[in-house]
């Protein structure tokens, strides 16, 4: 009795809470499924701007990079120079939040901005996120998407309890797993829909969501960092960079180096090198990337005294605490980058399918009350 009772409890709350947060829900899960291959896009976006490779004229110097950005914007020493290993590719940089294209051979500024495709993403990351508000109703928007997301959790445990048949045996459990070869009715339709696509994609969706919390919450950051012994670490602070003169060694000789410390490290097949400058004073960063996703496992960063030109550190995802790789990890499992392309290919198509859930959970939630 007490269990027909819990289980009534649990589908009108499943039911009832479906109905508040479903249209929140199916926004995030369908800009989700828009944000599925961002980077492959933004990517492809830059490699239209490629040049023919021409070995009769060298490609320009990290510093000629560094010296145009700087004529572009003279007051932002804060810089980002982007190599991507591909003969011809056009050269992503950043002076602060300014980002421009430069042409490989001539320095040129082939584009001005992150571009048409970098853009429409801001829009849907955005909507994604804060549900496009601005200004002070960007918090609303936050918590909104934030407890909505709690919400979907929710949503997806009661759901898989609703689903477990009364009597366990694989006649019944084959009738919510598998699609019938065809429907009574559209309500049938609706129904096996939302419980056999329900059911497969529940362990992705239960990982997109519950990491997701990480950017949303204190509590879930303390949580993930508490379970390895450990506190949520506090954002570094640098005293600001106001000018890079003080860098004394040529920003072309520490690309070198870097080029040199990635083949002697099984990183010669690296995608892209990111230098950045101006973060900290007498320091240069290099983020060596085998991956266009940004991968941990397959990226590291090296640092350098731009004063005499040494190694002064090196940073490895092994090198951080056991709590910050979790963190890590929680972060592209979200995307599911983690994994790739496969693993970003698996999240879009659970995102797309967490779409069609809130669908039929509204149109049989509106059948039954009506009926009702």
């Amino acid at each position: 009795m007490f269990l027909k009772s819990f289980k009534r409890w649990v589908f009108w709350t499943h039911l009832s809470l479906g109905l508040v947060a479903g249209i929140f829900v199916f926004f995030m899960s369908f800009s989700g499924v828009l944000l599925t291959y961002e980077r492959q896009l933004k990517e492809l976006s830059e490699m239209s701007y490629a040049v023919q490779p021409n070995v009769s004229i060298a490609r320009i110097t990290t510093d000629q990079a560094v010296a145009a950005v700087q004529r572009l914007k003279p007051d932002e020493p804060h810089i980002y120079v982007r190599w991507v290993n591909r003969e011809g590719a056009a050269i992503p940089v950043w002076a602060g939040k300014n980002s421009y294209l430069l042409h490989p051979y001539t320095g040129e500024v082939l584009r001005h901005g992150e571009g048409s495709v970098t853009e429409f993403f801001h829009l849907v990351t955005d909507f994604h996120r804060y549900l496009s508000l601005v200004g002070e109703a960007k918090v609303i928007g936050k918590n909104i998407t934030a407890y909505a997301n709690l919400v979907f959790i929710f949503l997806l445990l009661s759901g898989l309890y609703l689903w477990l048949p009364k009597r366990f045996n694989w006649k019944l459990v084959k009738q919510n797993l598998l699609l019938p070869k065809g429907y009574r009715n559209h309500h049938h339709r609706n129904r096996q829909w939302h419980f056999v696509f329900g059911i497969w994609c529940l362990p992705v969706l239960l990982v997109i969501s519950s990491t997701a919390t990480i950017f949303h919450f204190s509590w879930a950051n303390t949580a993930l960092y508490g379970a390895f012994g450990e506190s949520v670490p506090q954002r570094e602070q640098h005293p600001e960079v106001t000018s890079l003169a003080a860098d004394e060694v040529l920003y072309e000789d520490l690309f070198t180096k870097a080029k040199q410390h990635a083949l002697d490290n099984g990183y010669q097949d690296w995608y892209s090198m990111w230098m950045e400058i101006g973060d900290s004073e007498h320091e240069a960063r290099f983020y060596i990337d085998k991956s266009i996703g940004h991968r941990q496992e397959l990226a590291y960063s090296l640092y350098f005294d731009t004063r005499n030109g040494d190694i002064s550190k090196i940073l490895r995802k092994e090198d951080w605490s056991s709590g910050g790789q979790a963190w890590g990890t929680a972060r592209f499992l979200h995307t599911g980058e983690y994994f790739g392309f496969i693993g970003q290919t698996i999240a879009g198509v659970a995102s797309l399918l967490a779409c069609i859930l809130v669908y039929t959970g509204i149109v049989l939630a509106w059948r039954r009350l009506i009926g009702k």
